[in-house]
C-alpha cells in the first residue's frame, strides 16, 4: 500500500485539480491540461518540503521564504512554458487567477499536504519491508533491508555493505537506493547512505559503524542531527 499509494495519489490530484478548473469554466480539455502544468510545482513542494527543518529563527523563516520561492518559479515555468507549447496561448491569455502567487500556493498546499499526511499515517501504521530485490553482478538477489549496514557509491558503481559481510555490487545509483529504502535509513554523505540501526556511534562529523568510520557532509549535517540527536 505505501508503494501504491503515490501512484493513486498525482494521477487523483490532477483529476481533482482538472474538476476546479471546469468549474471555474474551462473547457475540459484545457482543464486537464491546466492541471497536469500544475505536477511540476507540485512534485516540487513534495520533494523539499520534508527537507525543511522546524523553527522560528531567522535562518529557518529564510529557509521557508527560499524553498516557497523554488516552487513558485517551478510552478511559473511550468505554467507559461505549458500554455505557450501546449495550449498555444500567450501570456496575455494567462487567465489572472494562475498568476496570483497566493492562489498557487494555496492550491498546491492543498493537495500536496494531505499526500504527505497520509504518506505518514502508512509508513507507522504499516511495518517495514521485508525483502528487497535488486540485480548484483547479474544476479538475482532477494536481501533483508535491516541486514544492510551501508550503501556506498564508488565511481561507477554502488556498493551494499551487509552486516554478513558480504558485499553486493550494483549499477543502480545512490540516489536511487535513497529513494527505494525505508525510514531506517539516512543521507549522511553524497557517497553514503547508513543504516541508523546499525550506528555504533554518532559523533558530529561521522558515525562509526563497527570498525568504519563515516564521514558526515557539511550539506547533511543539520538533516543527521535532527534524526539522530545531538552528540
Amino acid at each position: 500500500m505505501k508503494r501504491l499509494f503515490p501512484i493513486c495519489w498525482w494521477p487523483g490530484a490532477v483529476g481533482f485539480l482538472a474538476l476546479l478548473f471546469v468549474s471555474l469554466g474551462h473547457p475540459a480539455p484545457r482543464a486537464v491540461a491546466l492541471a497536469v502544468l500544475f505536477l511540476p510545482g507540485m512534485l516540487c513542494a513534495r520533494y523539499f518540503l520534508p527537507q525543511l527543518a522546524p523553527g522560528r529563527d531567522r535562518e529557518h523563516i529564510l529557509h521557508a521564504v527560499c524553498l516557497a520561492l523554488a516552487v513558485l518559479c517551478t510552478q511559473y515555468l511550468s505554467l507559461l512554458l505549458g500554455l505557450a507549447l501546449v495550449l498555444d496561448a500567450s501570456p496575455d491569455e494567462v487567465p489572472p487567477l494562475l498568476l496570483n502567487p497566493f492562489f498557487l500556493l494555496l492550491v498546491l498546499s492543498a493537495l500536496v499536504t494531505p499526500g504527505m499526511a497520509i504518506e505518514k499515517y502508512l509508513e507507522r501504521r504499516q511495518p517495514y519491508d521485508t525483502t528487497i530485490r535488486f540485480v548484483s553482478e547479474r544476479r538475482k538477489v532477494a536481501l533483508d533491508p535491516g541486514e544492510i549496514r551501508y550503501v556506498e557509491s564508488n565511481d561507477s558503481e554502488v556498493r551494499i555493505h551487509t552486516v554478513s559481510g558480504e558485499i553486493y555490487r550494483t549499477k543502480t545509483r545512490i540516489s536511487q537506493w535513497e529513494a527505494q529504502l525505508d525510514g531506517r535509513f539516512l543521507r549522511i554523505h553524497r557517497s553514503y547512505i547508513v543504516n541508523t540501526e546499525r550506528i555504533d556511534r554518532y559523533l558530529p562529523s561521522y558515525v562509526l559503524i563497527g570498525d568504519e568510520r563515516i564521514d558526515i557532509s557539511r550539506k547533511y549535517k543539520e538533516e543527521v542531527r535532527r534524526r539522530l540527536g545531538d552528540a
